[in-house]
């Protein structure tokens, strides 16, 4: 009976044990919680590379997302929207404002880029995105808007940032989101909240400083 009972344990031990350590694996070593957190923190310990996605911005003018991948002088934040939305992509907007007006003010036109990225290609088209980039102000010498030429090509788009897109049967989307960054090495290298754009341009200004 006492060897049973200690078996009983000892296996609950392990079990314990496997527990945490999976947990700890999940949560990289328990630094986040959420799928989002993990994501900014695999961005960091390991920038990725931009694959060659063929786009068209609010011009009309073709251009691909290995456009971003050269090294340059630039660094370019970057947000996932869809124009249509009135949720979570008006924070993404409103914080790429908010940056639009410092990068400005600080004399960084020269330095930083700002890009939203739609995953709404059938109805995301140049126009629209045009008529979008007006509403909320864009620069577009400093700020662009484009989305995937193929439509086959947005799953590997959605893939790389990290975005869950899923159709909310009200002709939108429920999705995910968050600002990312392309350092000056061409590499998805940082992602924040989307509500805290001030929070990455210290971070950029802290880093150019070095």
């Amino acid at each position: 009976m006492r060897h049973g009972a200690l078996a009983t344990s000892a296996a609950v031990v392990l079990i314990l044990l496997l527990g945490f350590t999976a947990f700890s694996f999940v949560t990289r070593g328990f630094a986040a919680v959420t799928s989002d957190g993990v994501r900014r923190i695999d961005l960091e310990r390991s920038p990725r590379a931009l694959p060659s996605l063929a786009l068209v911005d609010q011009s009309g003018q073709p251009m691909s997302l290995a456009d971003y991948a050269k090294p340059s002088p630039y660094t370019t934040f970057v947000s996932l929207a869809y124009m249509r939305c009135q949720t979570v992509c008006r924070t993404s907007a409103s914080g790429l404002a908010f940056l639009q007006h410092e990068i400005t003010s600080l004399g960084l036109r020269d330095k930083v880029r700002l890009l939203t990225l739609s995953f709404d290609p059938s109805n995301d088209t140049p126009q629209v995105m045009a008529e979008h980039a007006r509403s909320v102000g864009a620069d577009t010498a400093l700020w662009r808007t484009a989305t995937v030429r193929n439509t086959q090509d947005l799953p590997a788009l959605l893939k790389l940032f990290g975005i869950v897109v899923i159709p909310d049967g009200l002709g939108g989307y429920s999705h995910n989101s968050a600002l990312f960054v392309i350092n000056e090495q061409g590499r998805l290298a940082r992602a924040y909240d989307t509500d805290r754009p001030d929070l990455a341009l210290v971070d950029y200004l802290r880093s150019a400083e070095r």
